[in-house]
Formats: structure tokens, sequence, C-alpha cells
């Protein structure tokens, strides 16, 4: 398939670990490093109603400085996701052209966009597998493994 053939589903990862506008900042921040992911869309079902980056959780936390461990770990499982979370993110659909992603989030500076189709959180688009695609395209070769 030529590049221009590829869209937002040849390369991203679908069915995102996902939080919930109620999950504390400590479960997002706990999910993260145990996945090593930078980034969780937030549902409400299968409805996008936000995302959370590790940025947004390293601004909202406590400085381990000039607060005991006691009080970190109280703002932490204190504080909803919802109240740091960027709400209606930007988003793709897994039929928009990857260039055409690939652009807005070279554009925007931001490091993922969730995919969205018929209301429903599908996946999410991030710079890794951008840069996936561009590995295969460089070897001549698609998502489907085929030549380009």
């Amino acid at each position: 398939m030529a590049p221009a053939g590829l869209s937002v589903s040849d390369y991203m990862t679908p069915d995102p670990l996902t939080l919930s506008p109620e999950d504390n900042l400590m479960q997002a921040l706990e999910t993260m490093r145990m996945r090593k992911v930078r980034r969780l869309p937030v549902t409400i079902g299968e409805s996008l109603v936000g995302i959370v980056t590790e940025g947004d959780l390293k601004r909202a936390e406590p400085s381990m400085l000039s607060q005991t461990e006691d009080d970190f770990n109280r703002v932490m499982e204190g504080t909803p996701v919802s109240r740091i979370m960027i709400r209606d993110p930007m988003t793709v659909s897994p039929d928009t052209p990857l260039l055409e992603a690939a652009s807005t989030l070279h554009e925007t500076k931001y490091g993922a966009m969730p995919v969205v189709q018929e209301g429903r959180l599908v996946g999410i688009l991030t710079v890794g597998d951008l840069v996936h695609a561009l590995v295969d395209l460089l070897q001549g070769e698609t998502a489907g493994g085929g030549p380009a």
C-alpha cells in the first residue's frame, strides 16, 4: 500500500488502557508506570471524555521536596483524574489518512490523539505509532507486511 493510502487504523494502538474520571491521580500514575505509557484516555463507558498525560500528572503532583510522603500520597489518592484531565481532546477517526493525523500531531506538538468511531473510543495514535509507520515505510513495508 502506498503511503498516501495508509489510514490511522493501520498503525493506531487499538483498545488502549483507560481511566474513569473518578479514578485518582495515584491510580493514573501507577498505571502509566506499570504499563510504560505516557497518556491515558479518560472514558465513561466507551465514550471519551478526556485524556491525562504524564506531564499533567507531574504538574499536579506535590513536590516531594516540600511535602512529606504522606502528604504526597494523600493528594494523589484524594484527587480525581477529572480535576486535571484535558477535556474534549482533539481526536481522529480510524479512517483519517495517516499523513493528515501525523501532520496534526506535528503541528500541535501533541504526543497522541485518541481514535474515536461513532462516539466510541477504539484506539490511540501516538508518536511511537508514527515512528513504527516510518520504519515500515523506510523498509518498504506497510502494516500488512507487504511491499509498499
